[in-house]
């Protein structure tokens, strides 16, 4: 699949959002307060500041179904490969 420069960055954007939230889903949020202000500047939310003690809302399904719509399955594939060997 050829990518164009737009579609580029935005699988790099949904890739990072997946990553971090693959992190964020396995312990306490606030145990990577850095991590959530980078994500609070990315989606324009306030987590980094509501975080203590709560569990993280995964956004797990959503992400990877912008991910097969805009690109395909094996695609997604290869964004999850990632993702789990990264977290």
């Amino acid at each position: 699949m050829e990518l164009n420069e737009d579609s580029k960055y935005r699988l790099a954007y949904l890739a990072l959002r997946l990553i971090f939230d693959a992190k964020l889903s396995k312990s306490d949020a606030s145990a990577s307060p850095g991590v959530l202000q980078f994500l609070d500047l990315l989606a324009g939310t306030q987590l980094a500041g509501e975080a203590g003690g709560k569990q993280y809302a995964s956004q797990r399904e959503k992400i990877e179904s912008f991910i097969d719509a805009e690109f395909d399955e094996d695609v997604l594939e290869i964004v999850r490969q990632t993702a789990a060997e990264l977290t």
